[in-house]
């Protein structure tokens, strides 16, 4: 992975990348379809918990050194609950809700607050999370991968071209190649960026917490 310098800035770019998309979703549009069963609304609320989760899971886990557990292999642990994708559905129609009226503002809070609670802390705190204890450090990438990937659904769905952070991008796209190695994909990735053969669909399903 890249160094950590980089995955702090990845993440704070992927956050205010985040930001400047949601001011661009016309009001009217929060209501239509988003992303699978969401509405726009409910898409926005779940790319908010990429950010969230970072608060909420800051505690650690119970300390245990065998329970910790790098990027890559967070996702792939998290990915053997066949049951998460229904959860995961469920818990983004309750922080759309806690949206509120201005998403928009909403939004631009969380990305400020979780920002100077991410600089607050060092790269070795530790986060509890559902694959077990993480370094803040290596939970970042994580969340960069979450905001962009969501970000650039949202941007999709309301028609709107915009540059990616190329620091952001760049994490999210080594954390999906190291996602596919691990998942025993990565040669269709590979032949696929090499113009060979058409990408898989749904080769990385991620998408949890």
């Amino acid at each position: 992975m890249l160094e950590t310098d980089q995955n702090r800035r990845a993440f704070r770019e992927a956050g205010i990348f985040f930001v400047d998309t949601v001011r661009r979703v016309p009001p009217d549009a929060l209501d239509g379809p988003g992303l699978g069963v969401w509405s726009v609304r409910e898409l926005i609320g779940h790319t908010c918990r990429a950010l969230l989760t970072v608060e909420n899971k800051a505690d650690g886990g119970d300390g245990t050194p065998d329970r910790v557990v790098g990027p890559a292999e967070y996702f792939c642990e998290v990915l053997r609950d066949g049951s998460i994708h229904d959860a995961i559905a469920e818990r983004g129609t309750y922080a759309a809700a806690a949206l509120g009226d201005d998403p928009s503002s909403a939004v631009a809070g969380i990305v400020d607050r979780v920002g100077c609670f991410v600089d607050a802390r060092p790269d070795d705190h530790p986060v509890g999370t559902p694959a077990g204890e993480m370094r803040l450090a290596d939970y970042l990438p994580t969340r960069t991968f979450e905001l962009v990937v969501h970000t650039l659904d949202l941007a999709a769905v309301v028609g709107r071209v915009i540059r990616v952070p190329e620091s952001a991008l760049s994490v999210a796209l080594e954390l999906s190649t190291e996602i596919a190695v691990r998942l025993g994909r990565a040669d269709n990735l590979l032949m696929a960026l090499a113009g060979r053969v058409p990408l898989r669909s749904n080769l990385l399903a991620l998408g949890p917490e």
